[in-house]
């Protein structure tokens, strides 16, 4: 997720979701979807029995009255037969179709209950209508992030959930689908979202934005952004397009913000070659005219606060923390949210990772950096980052010990076999999901010796780890 500058959190200083599961699936004879995905973090997040295929979302927003109204579609494959299935929306409902037939609906919290006219089969391929206002501005997303109303329009960008502002879902990264995203908005104001930006027309006194993503995306991962935008757009060098979305309104730091941003298509290139190819058709990032304290990585376009930039230097590791998260944690997205380390460990460590490759501190040395600026940390050794609980989501360990751990991986397997594991791991769960025990058996696989001592010293132990070849240190530090 976010490469945090606050939050709890202080990365920026060091250099900071297809198959469904149907998890939280009912009992055998039950014809009731589950409330939730069945996520022991987030048991209300997500929903049970049924798969969406395809999200087909239409937004008006007004940025002068903060008002959006919705009319969005989504197709769905039944896991089992339905009577009744539920939806994750908070921004409230104003009627519900399903295959063209109203629908009995009731909405409390963040669930959107539904009755269809008529049960759906077990295997059924359905189709859902909701249409729906409010102001999501005024609502509490229950998550980092949220919508952020800016001078020039609004943003919406938040983990693990924002996605239920500003569409009904079900909202788990155990349940991806493709989209396509219209926007209809004032003339003046522009818009950016995922993937390719295939139309803009005018509406009247309106322009509808068309977006389309389509390769398999996480709902939190959908975002868009109103404002003053100016787009730059080419191709880099290894041949992958992108499109840069930079707000007009950056002021002193946009020297800063344009240099870092401009840096994507390198740091792309370079990971490809190393972890695979780009798994998008698309790449880039926004900079967008917001100050909160996260940058954070959504599908082909990452988006920055300005608060990561200043000066005339630019800030590339947030740039490369967030883009590597294209390959660990959009491409292969976390099976359950205590499989974050999959996310954010791979993320600063791929970080390091760049930098070694240009003329920085090497993987090792950013190690030992690390561990000697927190080795008298008690209580960032205390958490286990295999499982860190809901509220630990983001802490600084799930980071830096996570990198450090990953990096122990690399020490004891090896690095050819390190960067085997690592392409194979996203070839093999790319545009799926992933957890924290089938990395390991991969990595078993791929260099045939048992890895369980080093994930559980630096996964799952409440300690600091001692500096031993063992325990994967580098051969400076033993």
């Amino acid at each position: 997720m976010p490469f945090a500058r606050s939050a709890g959190v202080a990365l920026a200083a060091v250099g900071m979701t297809a198959t469904a599961l149907v998890a939280g699936a009912t009992q055998v004879g039950d014809t009731t979807g589950a409330p939730g995905a069945g996520d022991p973090y987030f048991p209300r997040y997500g929903n049970g029995g049924y798969d969406v295929r395809h999200y087909d979302i239409f937004v008006d927003y007004d940025p002068t009255t903060e008002r959006l109204h919705g009319d969005t579609r989504l197709t769905a494959r039944a896991e089992q037969r339905l009577t009744r299935f539920n939806l994750d929306l908070q921004i409230a409902a104003k009627a519900v179709r399903v295959d063209g037939e109203p629908a009995t609906w009731d909405q409390h919290g963040r669930e959107l209950v539904v009755t269809p006219a008529a049960p759906l089969p077990k295997g059924k391929t359905f189709h859902v209508r909701v249409r729906y206002a409010g102001k999501p501005g005024e609502i509490n997303s229950g998550g980092l992030g949220g919508w952020f109303e800016t001078p020039d329009g609004a943003v919406l960008a938040g983990e693990p959930e924002a996605a239920t502002l500003w569409f009904p879902s079900n909202d788990h990264p155990s349940d991806k689908a493709s989209f396509d995203i219209d926007v209809r908005t004032a003339d003046e104001t522009d818009v950016v979202s995922n993937g390719r930006l295939t139309g803009r027309r005018p509406v009247g006194d309106e322009v509808m934005w068309h977006w389309r993503m389509s390769s398999p995306m996480a709902t939190y991962l959908a975002y868009v952004a109103f404002g003053d935008f100016s787009f730059e757009r080419g191709r880099t060098a290894g041949g992958v397009p992108y499109l840069y979305a930079i707000s007009d309104h950056l002021g002193k730091r946009r020297t800063s913000a344009v240099k870092s941003l401009r840096k994507s298509a390198d740091i792309v290139d370079m990971f490809s070659r190393h972890f695979g190819p780009y798994p998008f058709d698309i790449t880039g990032g926004t900079l967008a005219n917001v100050d909160f304290g996260f940058a954070l990585e959504n599908q082909t376009r990452p988006i920055y606060s300005e608060v990561f930039f200043g000066g005339s230097a630019a800030n590339t590791s947030v740039i490369a923390h967030e883009l590597a998260h294209q390959w660990f944690g959009d491409s292969v997205s976390v099976q359950r949210w205590r499989h974050i380390w999959l996310n954010e460990g791979f993320a600063t460590w791929s970080d390091w990772f760049y930098h070694a490759r240009r003329d920085g501190p090497s993987t090792d040395e950013s190690f030992a950096d690390s561990y000697d600026w927190l080795r008298t940390q008690r209580t960032f050794w205390r958490l286990e980052i295999g499982n860190p609980g809901k509220r630990q989501l983001f802490d600084l360990a799930v980071y830096y010990r996570g990198a450090m751990a990953l990096e122990a991986v690399r020490n004891v397997v090896g690095n050819d076999d390190f960067l085997r594991l690592m392409r194979g791991w996203v070839r093999s769960r790319g545009d799926g999901n992933g957890s924290i025990a089938g990395f390991q058996r991969l990595g078993e696989e791929v260099s045939g010796r048992s890895l369980d001592h080093v994930f559980d010293v630096w996964l799952y132990s409440s300690h600091r780890p001692r500096p031993t070849k063992a325990n994967g240190f580098p051969a400076s530090m033993l």
